[in-house]
């Protein structure tokens, strides 16, 4: 598994509406499946990461009214730039322990 975050600088308002609902839901349907933590961990981060970069897209697409609207949009683009960043970095990391667990089984360790 890789993780993977489309570009969705050309996606219309609809879908980008309709792709931040599905990544939240699968959040929240993962968050409560049993199985393998490191696995359910990796795609619960990677659909945050995408849900926020699909959240930043939707956000380019609005006009502010005035320049506190603009203000913020702003702080808003800034918060899901640093959430998509930390979805990604958890998704890459617990993909890279869970395929580093997976080599070591099997073996002993002193």
């Amino acid at each position: 598994m890789t993780v993977h975050i489309p570009d969705y600088s050309s996606w219309t308002r609809d879908d980008l509406l309709d792709e931040t609902h599905k990544q939240a839901s699968i959040q929240a349907r993962l968050s409560g499946e049993p199985g393998d933590f490191n696995a359910r961990r990796v795609k619960i981060a990677t659909a945050g990461a995408r849900h926020h970069a699909a959240m930043l897209a939707l956000l380019e697409l609005t006009e502010p009214f005035d320049k506190d609207a603009a203000a913020r949009i702003e702080k808003a683009k800034a918060w899901h730039r640093r959430e998509q960043k930390r979805y990604y970095a958890i998704a890459l990391g617990t993909e890279f322990i869970h395929w580093h667990d997976v080599d070591a089984m099997g073996q002993v360790r002193a």
